[in-house]
C-alpha cells in the first residue's frame, strides 16, 4: 500500500512537472492557470483510483476549479472598482464623505481632508458631521437622504481649524443588498468666495440704490445700439414725471417727453459717443404737464470691452436753472443795459450770420446830432432819457425782420434784410429821421433831436462785418459833413476815404517792417556839367505792389502824422548816404532832404539831426534841408527859431518849390536861405514864354546878390538847360540828365564817370 501511495505521488509530481511550464506561461493565477492545474490533477489521479471514484474525483476537481474561478473574478472586479473609486476621489474638487446612518464620517477623500484643513483623514473619521453645520438645514437634508432622496442645500460650516466657510452640499443615499439605505454619501463644494462676492455686490447694489433714490440725477444704462434699456434709476420718475414701469411696456416711452426740436441733437450726441468712443454731452428740453419745460443735461459715456463699445452709461441732471443763468448771462453779454436793444457784440454776431448767408441786406449807422450838448447842459440822466426814447422809436420804425443795436454812446446800427434800392433806402431813412426828430421829454425840458445816417450795402460795400461797419461809419460822417440831419449811402468819395484809411494802416506796417527806401536825384553844375549834389527822395517798396512813388502815399503820411516818424528814418539814411558819397565822390558836397511842415514843428527834429551827424562824422554843411514856402509862413516866428537852431548845427537851408506859394522877396531876406529851388512850373515855360524867362532871370540875379545858390528842378530838354545857363542858374536836376536812382547805382555811375575822365 505504501509503495502504491509513493507511486501515486510520484506520478502526480511527474505530471505536474510536465505541465508546470504551461502554468508559468499563464503569468498570473487566473482561470487559465486553474484549468491547467485541474487537468494535471485529474490526469495524475485517474490511473490510481477505481473507475467510479475516478469519475467522482474528476467531477469534484472540475467543480472546485469553477468555484475558484468565480472567486478570483469577483476579487478582480472588486479591486477594479476600488481603483476606479480611488481615482474619482483623487481628481474630485469637492469634499466627498461617506456618513453612517448616525451622521458620523466613515471615510473622506484626500481633497476633502485638505478643504477641511485637517492634518489627516483620521482627524475627521468618526466625528458627528451634522453637528458642525450652522442651522437645521444639514440635518433635515440628511434625514431626507436616509429616506431615499438626493438632497442639496447651502449653509455655513467651519473647518477643523475653525475657519468659517460656506458650502453647497448634496446628500445621496447608499443602498445595501436588501435594498435598504445603509449609508449616505455627502459631496460639499466650498462657495465662500462666491458668497462673499454676492454679499459685496448686494452691498454695492444697496449703496447704489440708496444713492439713486436720494440723488436727483437720473442714471441709465443702454446697449450700444440703444435698443435695450438695461437700467434706469428711480429718479427718472421725478425728472420725467413718468413711472419707470412705462419703460417696461415701451422702452422708447421716454422719448415722448423730449422736445421734438431737441431729439435730433440728442440722438446725434448719443451716436457720436458710440462712434468715437469718447464722452459727449447734450442739452434737451422735457415737455411736462401744464406747458412746463425742464432743461436736462445728459452726459453720455461709452463703455468699451475688448476694444468695442458694449454699452452706454448716461447721467441726466436738471439743467433748467443752469440754462436760465446762461440765458441771463447771454442777455447781459448781448443786450444794451440802458436801451434794451442789442449791443455791439450782438450786432457783430448778427452781421457774421448775415454775411455767411450770402443774402443781400443794408447796414445803417445812426449818430445823434449834437448829443453831447444834452449831457453838457441837462446832465447825463437827461441824456440817458433821450437815448432810451430814441431806441424805443427806432424799434417802432423798423420794418419786420430788421435788427437794431446800440453800438455805443449815441450811435445806433440797424440791419435791414433784403435787396434795397435807392427809394426803399430813402423811405427807411426818412422814417427813422422823423421818429428820432419828434420832441423828447428829458427831465424838466423838451428837446428835439436830429440824426445823421450812413448806409452800406452787402455785398457792394463790404463782405465782412468789419468792412461794412467802416463803410457805414464813413457814410455817416459824409452825412455829417453835408450839414447833419441827412443820410448818405457809401459812395465814391467814401471809397477814396476808405482806401486812404487802408493805406494809412499799411503805412504803419511799412514803417514797422522797414519797407521804405531812398532814391537819389542827382544835381549837376550847369557851368561844369559835373555831379555836385543829390536830393533824397522817399520810395515805398511794397511787398505786393512793388516800388510805389511818393505822390501815392506821402500825402497820407502828412495827414496821419506818420511823416514825423518816417522823417527821422529819412534823416538817418540820408546822412549815412552823405558819408558814403563823401568817401567815394568828394565832388558831391550836398545831400538834400525834404522837411514837411509837421517835421518842422517837431521838437525832436534838431536833436535827431544833431545826433545822426555827430555819429556819422561828416561835415554838417553836406546836409541841406529843403523846406517849402508854405511851411515857413504857417508860423513865421516858430519857423525862424527852428532855422536858427539848424544853422547853429551847420546844415544848409533851401527853400523848395519857390514861386508856387506865397512868394515874397521879403522872405528871402528874413529866412536867409542858402539855396533857392526854382519850381518845375518855371522851368517848363522858360524856353517858350518870355515873361517867365524874365522872371527867372530876375530871381536868379536877386538870389546871387543875396549870396543864395539857385537850383532848377525838372529840367527835361536841352533848350531848357541852355536858357538856365544863359540866366546864370547854378545847378540843375531833372530827367534830362538822370532819374532818381538807388545809392548803389549812383555810386556806380560816379565811378564810371571818374574812369572816363581818367582816360
Amino acid at each position: 500500500m505504501q509503495e502504491r501511495a509513493s507511486e501515486f505521488l510520484g506520478a502526480i509530481g511527474d505530471s505536474v512537472a510536465r505541465r508546470l511550464p504551461h502554468v508559468q506561461r499563464a503569468r498570473r493565477f487566473d482561470a487559465c492557470a486553474l484549468a491547467v492545474l485541474g487537468a494535471a490533477l485529474v490526469a495524475c489521479v485517474t490511473p490510481f483510483v477505481p473507475h467510479p471514484f475516478a469519475v467522482l474525483l474528476s467531477a469534484a476537481c472540475a467543480a472546485a476549479v469553477a468555484v475558484l474561478h468565480c472567486m478570483l473574478r469577483w476579487k478582480r472586479q472588486l479591486f477594479a472598482a476600488q481603483q476606479f473609486s480611488n481615482g474619482l476621489l483623487s481628481i474630485a474638487e469637492d469634499c466627498i464623505k461617506l456618513l453612517d446612518l448616525d451622521g458620523r464620517v466613515s471615510c473622506i477623500s484626500d481633497v476633502g481632508t485638505r478643504l477641511l484643513e485637517a492634518a489627516d483623514a483620521k482627524e475627521i473619521v468618526g466625528i458627528d458631521w451634522l453637528a458642525l453645520w450652522q442651522g437645521a438645514d444639514a440635518r433635515a437634508a440628511f434625514e431626507r437622504a436616509k429616506a431615499g432622496e438626493s438632497v442639496s442645500f447651502s449653509a455655513a460650516c467651519p473647518t477643523m481649524a475653525g475657519t468659517p466657510k460656506w458650502w453647497t452640499s448634496t446628500f445621496a443615499p447608499v443602498y445595501g443588498e436588501e435594498g435598504c439605505v445603509v449609508a449616505v454619501l455627502c459631496k460639499s463644494r466650498d462657495i465662500t468666495a462666491e458668497v462673499d462676492l454676492i454679499e459685496e455686490l448686494r452691498g454695492n447694489a444697496r449703496v447704489q440704490k440708496d444713492m439713486e433714490d436720494h440723488v436727483d440725477a437720473v442714471f441709465w444704462t443702454a446697449s450700444h445700439d440703444f435698443k435695450d434699456l438695461l437700467h434706469v434709476s428711480s429718479a427718472f420718475e421725478r425728472m420725467w414725471e413718468m413711472p419707470v414701469a412705462a419703460l417696461e411696456t415701451d422702452k422708447k416711452a421716454w422719448m415722448q417727453r423730449v422736445h421734438p426740436e431737441d431729439m435730433p441733437g440728442l440722438r446725434g450726441k448719443m451716436r457720436d459717443a458710440v462712434n468715437s468712443g469718447a464722452p459727449s454731452q447734450s442739452y434737451f428740453r422735457l415737455c411736462l404737464a401744464g406747458d412746463r419745460t425742464r432743461w436736462v443735461r445728459a452726459d453720455i459715456y461709452p463703455v468699451s470691452e475688448d476694444g468695442a463699445v458694449s454699452r452706454v452709461v448716461s447721467v441726466c441732471v436738471d439743467a433748467t436753472e443752469e440754462r436760465m443763468n446762461l440765458q441771463a448771462l447771454n442777455r447781459l453779454a448781448n443786450t444794451d443795459s440802458l436801451t434794451g436793444l442789442h449791443n455791439r457784440n450782438a450786432m457783430m454776431h448778427a452781421l457774421v450770420e448775415r454775411c455767411a448767408s450770402g443774402e443781400p441786406f443794408a447796414y445803417l449807422f445812426i449818430d445823434i446830432d449834437r448829443f453831447k450838448s444834452i449831457n453838457d447842459t441837462a446832465g447825463h440822466s437827461a441824456g440817458d432819457a433821450v437815448l432810451k426814447a430814441i431806441a424805443e422809436r427806432i424799434g417802432e420804425a423798423m420794418p419786420e425782420g430788421a435788427v437794431a443795436a446800440r453800438a455805443g454812446g449815441d450811435e445806433f446800427t440797424i440791419v435791414l434784410p433784403g435787396a434795397l434800392d435807392q427809394d426803399r433806402i430813402e423811405r427807411a431813412c426818412r422814417r427813422l429821421a422823423l421818429a428820432c426828430g419828434r420832441p423828447i421829454k428829458a427831465g424838466c425840458k423838451t428837446v428835439n433831436m436830429t440824426c445823421s445816417i450812413g448806409v452800406a450795402l452787402y455785398p457792394e460795400h463790404g463782405r465782412t462785418p468789419e468792412t461794412l461797419f467802416i463803410s457805414a461809419d464813413m457814410a455817416m460822417y459824409a452825412a455829417k459833413r453835408a450839414g447833419r440831419n441827412a443820410f448818405r449811402v457809401f459812395g465814391e468819395r467814401e471809397k477814396d476815404d476808405l482806401a486812404r484809411a487802408h493805406l494809412e494802416t499799411e503805412l504803419h506796417g511799412a514803417i514797422r517792417c522797414n519797407q521804405f527806401v531812398l532814391h537819389y536825384q542827382p544835381q549837376y553844375s550847369i557851368r561844369t556839367d559835373g555831379l555836385v549834389g543829390v536830393e533824397a527822395l522817399l520810395r515805398w517798396q511794397h511787398p505786393l505792389l512793388g516800388l510805389i512813388p511818393p505822390a501815392a502815399f506821402v500825402p497820407v503820411l502828412e495827414e496821419s502824422g506818420l511823416i514825423v516818424e518816417a522823417g527821422h528814418w529819412i534823416i538817418r539814411e540820408a546822412v549815412q548816404a552823405a558819408r558814403r558819397l563823401a568817401a567815394s565822390v568828394p565832388e558831391v558836397r550836398s545831400v538834400a532832404v525834404n522837411v514837411s511842415p509837421k517835421q518842422l514843428r517837431d521838437p525832436r527834429l534838431v536833436p535827431v539831426l544833431q545826433h545822426v551827424i555827430k555819429r556819422s562824422g561828416i561835415d554838417a554843411e553836406c546836409i541841406t534841408l529843403e523846406i517849402t514856402e508854405s511851411a515857413l509862413i504857417e508860423n513865421v516866428d516858430d519857423a525862424q527859431e527852428v532855422l536858427s537852431k539848424l544853422r547853429a548845427l551847420g546844415v544848409r537851408i533851401a527853400i523848395d518849390d519857390f514861386g508856387t506859394g506865397y512868394s515874397s522877396l521879403s522872405y528871402l531876406a528874413r529866412f536867409r536861405p542858402d539855396v533857392l529851388k526854382l519850381d518845375k512850373s518855371f522851368v517848363d515855360n522858360i524856353a517858350t514864354d518870355a515873361m517867365t524867362r524874365t522872371v527867372v532871370e530876375g530871381v536868379i540875379d536877386l538870389a546871387h546878390k543875396l549870396g543864395v545858390i539857385v537850383v532848377a528842378e525838372g529840367v527835361e530838354t536841352q533848350e531848357q538847360l541852355q536858357r538856365l545857363r544863359d540866366a546864370g542858374c547854378d545847378k540843375m536836376q531833372g530827367f534830362l540828365r538822370s532819374r532818381p536812382v538807388a545809392l548803389e547805382a549812383l555810386l556806380e555811375q560816379a565811378a564810371c564817370v571818374e574812369a572816363d575822365g581818367a582816360r
